[in-house]
């Protein structure tokens, strides 16, 4: 099974196969940095806070965002550790930034029970969700950064 993993591996795109590297190495440093550090201590990380990017795609970059999103879907089922949304959206907010491609990190919060609060975080180019796209709308920006 290992074998047909590491051929699999091989048999991608080296574009794709050195994004795959780096969505990697990013969510070890998003895992670091949300599960370790408060957000007061690595906001400045995340981009300037209350300011949303304007962002007009062209093909490629709508290419390269699809390729991120796909590989962080496929990355996310073998690593073993469970990906926060928050530790999803810094890693392709990064990714996106070593490709110049504007983006905002929506932070936002519901209740879930009487006591109970619920974070989740999101991340969009323009009106092009890339990733915590399911369930956003029922949370309250609390907020972003771009």
């Amino acid at each position: 099974m290992m074998f047909r993993q590491i051929r699999k591996y091989y048999s991608i795109d080296k574009t794709e196969r050195k994004i795959l590297n780096r969505i990697f190495l990013w969510l070890i440093y998003a895992f670091v940095l949300v599960r370790l550090m408060p957000l007061k201590w690595f906001n400045s990380v995340l981009g300037e806070f209350r300011k949303e990017a304007e962002v007009n795609l062209n093909n490629k970059q709508l290419q390269l965002i699809h390729m991120v999103k796909k590989n962080i879907r496929r990355i996310k089922k073998r690593l073993p550790w469970e990906v926060k949304c928050f530790e999803e959206a810094i890693t392709a907010k990064k990714l996106l930034e070593v490709f110049n491609i504007k983006s905002t990190l929506f932070l936002g919060i519901t209740r879930g029970n009487e006591k109970n609060l619920k974070a989740h975080a999101w991340l969009k180019s323009g009106d092009l969700f890339i990733s915590g796209e399911s369930g956003y709308s029922n949370f309250v920006v609390v907020g972003f950064y771009s």
